[in-house]
């Protein structure tokens, strides 16, 4: 008998397969997809708002850069003033015609304020407290924005 093999009986049911190419934009669209479940779990109230905000800025960045990247290429993205700056990054989306207000909502102004340099919401360095977004308002609008940009890319 040979120790290294494996038996048994797998039953599985794949939902939602897309195969996409290994890159800009669609990597960063399904990091996004994939967190919206978990976000709007932790939008329930009760629920920790702290991390809510984290993944909620994780995801608001993975959407504006899929929809920056829709050519396949995200080398713009990667500067330092740029790479986290979710007010900037959605500015830059909405001059290059992502259907979103040019001024971003006062949550993404707040959230790139935590997401961005010094990275409040990632290591809490010199503060002792921190006041986020509504949770359900992030959870609605993450949403929203997710259709949005799906649909930009499905035209691309």
């Amino acid at each position: 008998m040979n120790t290294n093999e494996i038996t048994g009986t797998l039953s599985s049911v794949l939902e939602d397969v897309t195969v996409t190419p290994p890159g800009p934009p669609h990597t960063y669209f399904g990091v996004a997809q994939r967190l919206l479940p978990a976000i709007r779990i932790l939008a329930e109230p009760s629920v920790s708002a702290w991390a809510m905000a984290l993944l909620s800025a994780h995801t608001l960045e993975c959407l504006l850069k899929a929809y920056l990247s829709r050519d396949g290429s995200d080398d713009r993205l990667k500067h330092q003033q740029t790479r986290h700056n979710l007010d900037g990054l959605w500015r830059q989306a909405a001059s290059e015609g992502l259907a979103v207000p040019a001024d971003p909502p006062d949550w993404v102004v707040r959230l790139s304020e935590l997401h961005n340099a010094p990275y409040y919401l990632r290591y809490s360095t010199g503060i002792n407290g921190i006041v986020t977004p509504q949770p359900a308002l992030m959870a609605s609008e993450l949403v929203a924005l997710l259709h949005v940009v799906d649909a930009t890319l499905l035209q691309a």
